[in-house]
């Protein structure tokens, strides 16, 4: 009878609230409209407040067919890149003005170039969301989500360096003032940094993506990619595919760097939807409701099982006060968290 006393009560109070901020709301809007004049009416409509702005998060795609659209629209300019590349003969006589070499610096080069750039930038921002969400995680106690800080400043270089490409003079100098020349053209005083500085980023990524299996494994693609592209760059490709070392330098990096977008993509999708407790842990759930019921391993012999505690109060407001309070030790605050989170699922279910 309390307990039905309590609930009547405190529901009361809620509606006389309601009913007093809508009054005091009405009130302050009819004072703005008599203090305003005639000239000073709003230019937007109420859609145009800052309250219903798009959050950051919601330009992530939830669906997988539009990261994969987005996958496949990269690989398709950087295909038109490719083609206009091995036609820029027949282009050149069908102009008669332009030189095939120019075709494929202007367009085929830079076509890639863009792709990459922009692949590049939005793996930056993708990057940086994610340190933003991650540095927030309460079972990072080594603070491993300041590698994503690191990652996104390298997509940045890297994409103003795929546009510049400053690696090449760097190489040169580097070579004609030390006498040493690493590989054809000096390309080992830039492939060695980046062999080592970028397999260790890449390794690094995919031990921190292995939660989302789909992240991982598109970065493990995209480190076979420029693994590819990097010994094809130094001339150490098989002999019967000497005729295709010219595609696999240009399309080898691009595919990688789209291969890193779509990673990032996909695990920035894994963090929003964790963040918003959409990620099933059933299995890490499990294992915690059994060492819960095992008498050897728990604290507490009188400790109630996950069902029972999933048909009891989990709102996660203030307790109501009860004749009978409940038998054993109160739930914390993260085991309330965890049940409301499994009950919202079952009643999806």
């Amino acid at each position: 009878m309390s307990l039905n006393t309590a609930r009547l009560g405190r529901r009361r109070r809620v509606l006389n609230e309601e009913v007093l901020t809508a009054g005091s709301a009405i009130g302050i809007a009819a004072r703005t409209d008599l203090a305003r004049s005639s000239g000073d009416t709003p230019r937007y409509g109420e859609g145009a407040n800052i309250e219903n702005h798009p959050q950051i998060t919601d330009y992530v795609p939830r669906r997988f067919r539009a990261i994969a659209a987005l996958l496949l629209g990269g690989l398709f300019v950087a295909a038109a890149g490719e083609m206009i590349a091995r036609h820029a003969d027949r282009l050149s006589s069908l102009t008669g003005v332009v030189s095939p070499a120019e075709i494929t610096a202007i367009f085929s080069d830079g076509l890639i170039a863009w792709t990459s750039a922009t692949a590049l930038l939005m793996a930056a921002c993708l990057a940086k969301l994610i340190f933003s969400l991650r540095r927030h995680r309460v079972d990072d106690s080594r603070g491993r989500y300041r590698i994503w800080r690191l990652a996104a400043f390298a997509a940045v270089a890297l994409s103003l360096n795929s546009v510049v490409r400053g690696h090449e003079v760097v190489a040169r100098v580097l070579g004609h003032f030390s006498g040493w020349s690493l590989l054809p053209e000096h390309a080992g005083w830039w492939l060695l940094p980046a062999t080592i500085f970028g397999g260790w980023l890449l390794i690094t990524l995919i031990r921190e993506a292995a939660e989302c299996r789909s992240a991982s494994t598109v970065y493990s693609l995209a480190l076979i990619c420029f693994a590819v592209a990097g010994l094809s760059y130094c001339g150490w490709m098989p002999a019967a595919l000497d005729n295709l070392q010219g595609t696999a330098d240009r399309l080898l990096p691009v595919i990688g760097n789209l291969f890193l977008l779509t990673g990032s993509l996909l695990f920035a999708r894994y963090v929003v939807l964790d963040v918003q407790g959409l990620i099933d842990h059933g299995e890490a759930i499990k294992s915690m409701g059994q060492s819960s019921r095992d008498p050897g391993k728990s604290k507490n012999s009188g400790e109630d099982s996950p069902a029972k505690r999933e048909t009891a109060w989990v709102d996660g407001s203030e307790q109501e006060s009860d004749d009978h309070p409940q038998e054993g030790r109160r739930l914390s605050k993260v085991e309330r968290k965890r049940l409301r989170k499994q009950k919202s699922r079952n009643q999806a279910a």
